[in-house]
C-alpha cells in the first residue's frame, strides 16, 4: 500500500515526535522543520553557537513564533571585539541522523527578511570526542550564503530559498576544503543558520523569520516558479 505526500508528512511528525534516529523518506517534499513537523523535538533541539567561543561578543537567539509554526532566528553581531571578524549561530543538536538520499536539495521558506546574507549549513559527520570545554570538535561543513529580501511579519510576502546539493560548498574551520569527501546525503546529523560578518560587510541586529526547512525534488521547486 502506498501513502499518499500528506500520510507520509504525518507519519514523519510522528517519527520526530519519538525520536527515531533515522528518517528515510521518499516523498516528493519532507518538511524536516516547521510546518507538518516541530521545530524542537525530545530527540532533536538546538543551540547558540556564538564568537564568544573565540572571546567575541555577538549572540543568538532562537524562539518559536506564538500562534504560529514559524521560528525566529535573531541577535546581535558584533564585529568590533574580534578585529572584523564575527558570527552568530544556532545549530541543531542530539543524535537524530536524516537520510535525504531521495532528494536533490534543501529548500528554506523565509517569512520575515531584514535584506541580510546568512548561511545554511549542514554537516554529515559530528565526531564523538568533545574539546575540553565541551564543545564538539570541528568537522568538514557544507554550506550555502542566501540573502534575504527586507519584509515584515503579516506582509504575506516569503520566499523560497532552493538549495541544490550541488551549490554546497565544503569548508573546514572557515576556510573553503576542495578535496573533501562528498557530502553522505543518508547521515545528514546537523542543521545550522548562521550570520557572520563576510569581513565586517555587515553587522548590528539581525531577525530572520522562517516558517520551515525542508528536503525536496527538483520537480517541486519548479512547480512554484
Amino acid at each position: 500500500m502506498q501513502l499518499g505526500t500528506a500520510a507520509l508528512f504525518r507519519l514523519q511528525g510522528l517519527v520526530s515526535w519519538f525520536g527515531a534516529t533515522s528518517v528515510p523518506m521518499t516523498g516528493p517534499q519532507l518538511c524536516l522543520f516547521g510546518g507538518t513537523s516541530l521545530w524542537i523535538t525530545p530527540s532533536v533541539n538546538w543551540t547558540a553557537v556564538d564568537d564568544r567561543v573565540r572571546g567575541g561578543s555577538s549572540q543568538s537567539y532562537f524562539a518559536l513564533v506564538p500562534n504560529s509554526t514559524h521560528v525566529c532566528f535573531s541577535g546581535t553581531l558584533d564585529t568590533k571585539t574580534l578585529g572584523g571578524a564575527g558570527f552568530a549561530s544556532q545549530t541543531t543538536t542530539g543524535n537524530k541522523v536524516w537520510d535525504l538520499s531521495a532528494y536533490d536539495g534543501i529548500q528554506v521558506e523565509v517569512i520575515n527578511g531584514d535584506g541580510k546574507m546568512y548561511t545554511l549549513i549542514i554537516k554529515d559527520e559530528v565526531p564523538q570526542s568533545k574539546r575540553d570545554d565541551g564543545r564538539e570538535m570541528s568537522s568538514v561543513s557544507w554550506e550555502y550564503d542566501f540573502k534575504t529580501a527586507e519584509s515584515s511579519l503579516g506582509s504575506g510576502q516569503t520566499t523560497k530559498v532552493w538549495v541544490p546539493w550541488s551549490e554546497l560548498k565544503a569548508t573546514y574551520r572557515g576556510r573553503e576544503k576542495k578535496d573533501a569527501e562528498p557530502l553522505k546525503k543518508a547521515e545528514i546529523r546537523r542543521f545550522s543558520l548562521m550570520m557572520r560578518s563576510f569581513f565586517e560587510k555587515q553587522e548590528g541586529d539581525f531577525e530572520l523569520v522562517l516558517a520551515s526547512i525542508s528536503a525536496a525534488r527538483k520537480e517541486i521547486v519548479a512547480c512554484e516558479h
